[in-house]
């Protein structure tokens, strides 16, 4: 019995061991080839001992454009985030306080908000599009802005929903009776009680803007384009250095996991309490 419980354990700690590699391996390998030289990074044959060197990093945010794509990436993740919390907050409070989250309203307008986001990005960007081309919003940041606030809305209000729902109603009533109105209720009432999932909601459409890659490669162009679209750029028929490449790709991946493991712990707290009960 002790000698199955063993080798059960055992086992279990094999896989544990082997899916942490597996998930470590890219990463591991994506780093190092960017440290190493050009003749190094194009060998046929793994090369696991070399002279790190930084000139892929320099190349890659100097003259490969990073620095712009950084920067275009920040401002187009932080303002949609933003905007997008402002606005899906009172749609949430719309479909749960105002209106009882039973009510058709509510309903119809929660089911209009999860269908949309099941439309797959390929079939709106054509649409999107034509309408920005008409009125000149295409190749600027500005367009992809407005995109991406949408989906920030969307994930906004399907989010704060969860946390308002379970947000007594009765405290709404009294807010009202006393003559705070709707816009001082959710301000003065609802807001103080769900910061956390609004936290959670910041970090999350954050995250989604800033790896969003199909309508960044459309909607921008030149020095506007995002770091995933600047990144692909190092791709080419002419050749692919492979060096400059992986150093691109650790300058864009670097800022989002360093900010992921600081919020880590409040984004957490966020989604675990910060809905009433």
């Amino acid at each position: 019995m002790k000698l199955r419980n063993s080798i059960s354990q055992a086992i279990k700690v094999g896989i544990v061991y082997i899916f942490t590699i597996w998930c470590i391996a890219p990463i591991f390998w994506l780093v190092s080839t960017s440290l190493k030289s050009d003749v190094d990074a194009f060998s046929p044959t793994p090369v696991w001992f070399f002279v790190p060197q930084f000139d892929a990093y320099l190349n890659a945010w100097v003259d490969g454009g990073m620095g712009e794509a950084m920067l275009t990436s920040t401002m187009v993740a932080i303002i949609s985030s933003i905007v997008g919390i402002a606005a899906g907050l009172p749609l949430a409070y719309l479909t749960t306080q105002v209106w009882p989250p039973e009510a058709t309203g509510s309903a119809r307008l929660t089911l209009g908000v999860l269908l949309l986001t099941t439309i797959p990005p390929v079939l709106s960007l054509t649409p999107f599009y034509r309408t920005f081309f008409g009125v000149g919003l295409t190749g600027n940041v500005l367009g992809l802005t407005i995109v991406h606030t949408f989906y920030a809305i969307l994930l906004a209000v399907l989010i704060l929903r969860s946390f308002l729902t379970n947000f007594p109603r009765d405290i709404r009533e009294a807010a009202m009776i006393d003559g705070l109105g709707e816009w001082r209720t959710l301000f003065h009432t609802i807001v103080p009680n769900v910061w956390g999932g609004m936290f959670a909601t910041f970090v999350l459409a954050l995250i989604q803007s800033w790896n969003e890659f199909l309508y960044a490669l459309v909607l921008t162009s030149g020095d506007n384009q995002t770091v995933p679209v600047t990144i692909s750029g190092f791709l080419s028929f002419y050749g692919t250095n492979w060096a400059r490449l992986t150093a691109a790709g650790v300058i864009g991946a670097l800022p989002i996991i360093i900010f992921a493991i600081v919020v880590r712990k409040h984004m957490a707290r966020g989604l675990s309490f910060g809905g009433v009960k």
